[in-house]
């Protein structure tokens, strides 16, 4: 296939372009010119997508497939689809399981896996009280999808929406959320988590970046008649512990698990600015059995995706000095409260 990828140098992108390349297909990728593009043999065009003639000028022939993985707001999808209107064979747009209006809150109790049926674009909440920087970013891609949806279905455009766990990890994850147990379980010493956590203990689920790619390549393959939806997030479900526990046992040691009120973890003198920050996960599951189905995807095991995120965050922080492990002498010195 003849492929154009937006955002092809990010966490995603770095992944599925060479793969994109390794199965053969011709890749253009559209980008501002910022970043550096994995992959020898995909073609770069530079343009910025919202300057819907620059697009035009700078985007030439026609493609099989579109894959978006940087479109936040329905102008980003609009510009695309003015400036490539009859040129594109089947939107695949890169989202978020956070448009299900009941993630961020979690279940309060027994409770089954968001299901994408549960969020269908065309009836995706448009409240945008929420004024925060996440606020906005989940308003935007909520609109992005009901508004995508309405004009690939007036254009006869095949649509279809992968939405990836809250969580990404993955090679080139610089965010800290992955690194932050791993180098602690590196190092050996204790890792302290506030009691609470024993109460939200579970299930978390993650998305590894090199299986989007892998679901965005296949899901290019596959057009549907009209729109499909596909949550994407590892299949395994986890606590804590048994987290902390795998990602010791691939270093070759014995995860050390201690738990203290989140009172004294925040005035312990580890934490940053009286506040002990750390990453914890969303206790929500994402019914992933349609990626398994429709696409017949095959899931890189937990054990095997940490593992390369893993390497990749021992030799990327080598010689990094992050504020949440500045600290980390006087966490292995401390006796707890």
């Amino acid at each position: 296939m003849r492929i154009l990828v937006i955002g092809g140098s990010g966490l995603i992108g770095r992944q599925l372009v060479p793969h994109l390349l390794a199965q053969g297909h011709d890749v253009v990728v559209l980008s501002r010119g910022n970043r550096t593009i994995e992959g020898a043999g995909a073609q770069h065009v530079r343009a910025d997508r919202r300057d819907a003639l620059a697009v035009s000028r700078a985007v030439e022939g026609t493609f099989d497939a579109l894959i978006d993985n940087v479109a936040y707001a329905p102008e980003d999808a609009r510009s695309v689809l003015t400036a490539l209107e009859g040129r594109i064979g089947h939107y695949v747009l890169t989202s978020t399981a956070f448009v299900h209006p009941a993630l961020d809150a979690g279940p309060a109790g027994p409770s089954a896996p968001l299901r994408e049926r549960d969020a269908p674009p065309a009836t995706l909440p448009a409240d945008g009280r929420d004024a925060s920087p996440h606020g906005r970013y989940v308003q935007g891609k909520r609109l992005l999808e009901a508004r995508l949806y309405e004009d690939c279905r007036q254009l006869g455009l095949p649509l279809t929406i992968v939405r990836p766990a809250p969580q990404i990890m993955g090679p080139y994850t610089e965010d800290g959320r992955f690194a932050w147990f791993w180098l602690r379980a590196q190092d050996g010493g204790p890792i302290w988590l506030p009691t609470d956590a024993r109460l939200h203990a579970g299930p978390c689920q993650v998305a590894f970046s090199g299986d989007v790619a892998r679901i965005l390549a296949a899901a290019a393959a596959t057009p549907p008649r009209t729109c499909a939806v596909h949550n994407a997030a590892q299949p395994e479900l986890w606590s804590y512990e048994e987290y902390l526990g795998l990602m010791a046992e691939i270093l070759g040691r014995t995860a050390d698990v201690r738990y203290a009120t989140r009172d004294a973890l925040d005035r312990s003198p580890f934490a940053v600015e009286g506040v002990y920050r750390l990453p914890l996960p969303y206790r929500v599951a994402l019914e992933v059995s349609s990626v398994t189905d429709r696409l017949a995807f095959a899931w890189t095991p937990m054990r095997t995706w940490m593992a390369l995120t893993g390497d990749w965050v021992s030799r990327y922080y080598e010689d990094r000095q992050e504020p949440w492990y500045r600290l980390r002498p006087q966490e292995l010195a401390w006796p707890g409260p």
